[in-house]
């Protein structure tokens, strides 16, 4: 199967019933390249909302699994997001920049990282796996995800469910302060502690490049 869904029932535009989402390799282009940064994704939706979340990276061996009022585990073990990081300045920020290569879409993709920069942001990386990326935010391990651009809800309903049983909290980029939506289409993400994502949306401004374009 590509990297696509598999959906039981499927309302338009939000799923109301039961939807299962499944992305067999979440960074394509890292597995073929044998870069680490690759996850099997699998999450179930109920009423509109992420309610369960499995992410394996096969490489490093690791199982991150969520279940709504459960908390979230890494190998058996729970874990936490990073609640040491309070502003941009302790913040470590994973930041997928895709496969789009319109002059826009660059421009401002650029002039985004150069505000968090300026700003003075801790640490700037790109892992090329939303949900890697989000994993990795509910374990602890970086302190936020960013991505204007995430290919669609198979990329980040299980990874939403680790983060928001991990403590943080999973918004829309594009929003005041919204839950992401599990709508087909490139969406758009910030993830990590309440107080880290506020700062780090607040400095980059809202995304502006039409993703449907």
């Amino acid at each position: 199967m590509s990297s696509t869904s598999f959906v039981k029932y499927r309302l338009s535009p939000h799923f109301h019933l039961i939807a299962y989402f499944k992305d067999p390799i979440d960074g394509t282009t890292n597995f073929v390249h044998n870069y680490p940064f690759v996850a099997v994704s699998i999450g179930f939706i109920h009423n509109s909302v992420p309610r369960v979340g499995v992410v394996y990276n096969p490489f490093t061996n690791c199982l991150y699994e969520a279940a709504e009022g459960s908390g979230t585990l890494m190998n058996g073990k729970p874990v936490r997001i990073d609640t040491d990081a309070t502003s941009i300045k302790d913040c470590l920020l994973v930041n997928n920049i895709g496969h789009l290569r319109n002059d826009d879409f660059i421009e401002e993709s650029s002039e985004r990282i150069q505000k968090w920069l300026k700003a003075g942001l801790r640490g700037f990386r790109a892992s090329g796996s939303a949900a890697q990326n989000l994993a990795h935010v509910a374990s602890g391990q970086v302190s936020c995800y960013f991505e204007h651009g995430f290919g669609g809800p198979w990329d980040v309903a299980a990874g939403t469910v680790l983060v928001r049983e991990a403590g943080g909290v999973v918004w829309d980029a594009r929003g005041d302060c919204d839950d992401l939506k599990m709508t087909f289409g490139k969406g758009s993400v910030c993830a990590g502690s309440r107080q880290v994502v506020e700062d780090v949306l607040k400095i980059a401004g809202k995304p502006k490049f039409d993703l449907n374009l």
